[in-house]
């Protein structure tokens, strides 16, 4: 028997999970016609975008110039951000409810509507979340959930409806939220910078470096076709024939990928590719940062001049 609220108690063997705890105390803490809604940052995680952690190297590597140290940190702690894991966050449709069960947040929502959860309960519209969010995510881990919406097939755990969401009805529910509302600026503004296809944090993360540091922006996932095989490049630029592949964990675990990967990039490179194979320490180390950010550049910078050479050698072969 474990408790799980004042005077509700679940009968079951292992510990609940902070995101179980979110459902459950969304069918059962307040009446049916608070039209109660699960939000917060275990909202979030039932649809799996990629919420993580509070990485400070981060914002320094994306700030503008001009912003001060205390601008670019913001409010984006890690102390902030286990708060909000300690958190049950609830948002109120109907009948306004409140609570004052410890670890336990009731507001009232902004109207999206909600989508179907786990266990008969009701999971709040992911913008509505995210823009709630947004004083503890930080921007980047906005936009990468903003990628990861426009680019993935969702079904939420214990359903088996499937969720898509395209630009224009993401469009439409950003308009239907408060436009004044801090958060709301927030996810905007993190909205200008969202791509699809995306199918990683790291990948939106890599990008948004790539931006900052004014180099032109790649096509995402780009499908090239070599002996009959074909791949999807994480962040290509076609006409200069470079890429930019990031490799998390679960290559250096699993040795037959590894292989395969290996195998692929030998492919793409005897096909006349430059592909950059990044790490997570590739992107939080100035230098190797730097290196691979020049290596990009050279690659840019070259493919523009033979591209401006052949204009003028065309140009000229046709002279009078």
């Amino acid at each position: 028997m474990q408790r799980l609220a004042r005077g509700l108690w679940v009968l079951r063997d292992q510990p609940l999970t902070a995101v179980e705890r979110a459902a459950l105390l969304q069918r059962h803490l307040c009446r049916p016609e608070a039209g109660l809604l699960v939000s917060g940052l275990h909202g979030l995680e039932l649809l799996r975008l990629p919420v993580g952690g509070s990485e400070a190297w981060v914002q320094d590597v994306l700030a503008r110039p001009h912003q001060s140290r205390g601008q670019r940190q913001g409010v984006f702690s890690a102390s902030s951000l286990n708060a909000a894991y300690h958190c049950v966050e609830l948002l109120w449709t109907g009948h306004r409810a409140q609570s004052k069960q410890d670890g336990v947040r009731i507001a009232m929502s902004h109207g999206l509507p909600g989508l179907e959860g786990p266990w008969g309960s009701r999971v709040a519209h992911p913008l509505e979340m995210l823009s709630r969010m947004s004083t503890v995510l930080s921007p980047w881990r906005i936009t990468a959930c903003l990628d990861a919406l426009l680019s993935t097939r969702f079904v939420m755990p214990g359903t088996s409806r499937p969720l898509q969401f395209t630009r224009d009805q993401l469009e439409e529910s950003l308009d239907q939220l408060p436009p004044a509302a801090r958060g709301v600026i927030r996810l905007r503004r993190a909205w200008r910078d969202a791509r699809s296809p995306c199918w990683s944090a790291a990948e939106t993360l890599t990008r948004l470096i790539i931006a900052r540091h004014d180099l032109p922006e790649p096509s995402l996932n780009h499908q090239v076709t070599i002996a009959g095989r074909t791949f999807f490049l994480d962040l290509a630029w076609p006409g200069a024939r470079t890429a930019v592949e990031y490799n998390g964990g679960v290559h250096a675990r699993e040795v037959s990928q590894y292989r395969d990967e290996m195998y692929r990039l030998s492919l793409l490179r005897d096909a006349g590719w430059d592909v950059t194979v990044l790490t997570w320490d590739d992107l939080r180390s100035p230098a190797r940062r730097m290196t691979w950010l020049s290596r990009i550049q050279r690659n840019l910078s070259r493919s523009h001049r033979a591209l401006e050479w052949s204009k003028c050698s065309h140009t000229a072969l046709n002279l009078p």
